[in-house]
């Protein structure tokens, strides 16, 4: 029995070693961290930033760039301009240019979809004009995962809502939702900046909303915990404005929100309700700076809660005048419909009755005198 176990543990051992066998010193590979495509004198232009790590604690990027008549080949094409094997096991985020994303990005998602390296939580953006001019601007940050610490942060803590690969492959090859992915623009500055999201029907980008509409897309697709309103205040009770025709707001903060769906339907019609409920904390202008009553506070809750529900209404009917389905309300309906169909679905979308209605918990914020 002694001898048994040995001849087992050896084995094991064995085992190990062998399973060893394929390491990669990181000195000996070119690790892509960040990757863009765009369309370029019709031809796919795919630009890469390589991490660089000759010192200790400190990184710096390299740019490598390559045309290619399609999307599969890239990465073959890439390697024959570097001295070591290219690697894109580490890949955080890929920047698809803006005529790329208008032409269809489904050949650069099956490609993704089929490549086990890849990880699942890279993040996806859509540039406003060249994917290049995006990566080019985030290399004087010395840091080739920039992009991917913008967009995590704010998905994290401001209005973005969370996306992956993991689930911009789930929205593509599922035939109840549409893909949305943020959208990065180049300031006056030149700087770069989150400017809203960007919706697609089945693979093409059709459909550009700003950061408040992505909010709202936020509170409809996920249970939020961050996310800012600026709200327009009119009409709080005993409210002594400085004057009529000054405008005056309150920031609104999320705190945290939940999301319900409620489907019916007959022969004449089909309804799909929505409930949204939010807490919230929220903090007054300059000019509002003082501690409300139960009874005015009662009446700031409503006026707020209107208009955030007026809001998201405003993205629903935005979406289905356009047929996208960015919040998913066709999965949901398949999942309570016994015979589903996604073309009879999409045909009624548009016209169809999908009533969101908020319902908000408010606090006040800040120091009180």
């Amino acid at each position: 029995m002694i001898r048994i176990g040995k001849i087992l543990i050896i084995v094991t051992i064995m085992f190990l070693l062998v399973s060893c066998k394929d390491t990669n010193i990181i000195n000996n590979i070119s690790l892509v961290l960040t990757s863009a495509y765009d369309i370029q004198d019709n031809h796919i232009h795919n630009s890469v930033l390589i991490g660089e790590y000759s010192d200790k604690d400190k990184s710096d990027v390299k740019l490598m760039e390559i045309d290619s008549s399609n999307s599969f080949d890239v990465v073959a094409r890439m390697n024959m301009q570097s001295k070591e094997p290219i690697e894109y096991g580490q890949l955080r985020v890929m920047v698809l240019g803006e005529t790329y994303a208008r032409q269809g990005i489904g050949d650069i998602l099956r490609v993704l979809s089929h490549n086990i390296k890849v990880s699942r939580r890279m993040q996806f953006a859509v540039a406003e004009g060249k994917a290049l001019d995006i990566i080019k601007a985030s290399m004087p940050f010395h840091d080739p995962l920039y992009l991917m610490k913008l967009i995590e942060q704010n998905a994290n803590y401001a209005n973005l809502p969370h996306s992956s690969l993991h689930q911009t492959l789930f929205q593509y090859f599922s035939k109840g939702q549409d893909i949305y992915l943020p959208r990065l623009t180049l300031n006056k500055q030149q700087k770069i900046e989150l400017n809203g999201l960007v919706i697609f029907k089945g693979e093409v980008a059709t459909l550009q909303i700003t950061e408040d509409e992505g909010l709202c897309l936020k509170l409809l697709t996920e249970n939020a915990k961050n996310g800012k309103f600026l709200v327009p205040i009119t009409s709080v009770p005993n409210l002594e404005l400085s004057s009529q025709k000054e405008h005056h707001y309150a920031l609104l903060k999320i705190l945290s929100s939940s999301v319900k769906h409620r489907w019916s339907s007959d022969r004449s019609s089909e309804t799909l309700d929505t409930i949204i409920r939010i807490n919230a904390s929220i903090i007054k202008d300059s000019q509002n700076d003082f501690l409300l009553s139960s009874k005015d506070m009662k009446a700031l809750e409503y006026e707020v809660q209107k208009y955030i529900e007026s809001k998201i209404n405003q993205l629903v009917q935005k979406c289905q005048s356009e047929n996208v389905d960015p919040a998913a309300f066709g999965d949901y309906v398949r999942s309570r419909s016994r015979h589903w169909n996604s073309q009879t679905f999409y045909k009624n979308y548009p016209a169809m009755d999908i009533p969101v209605h908020v319902d908000l918990n408010l606090v006040q914020d800040g120091i009180q005198e």
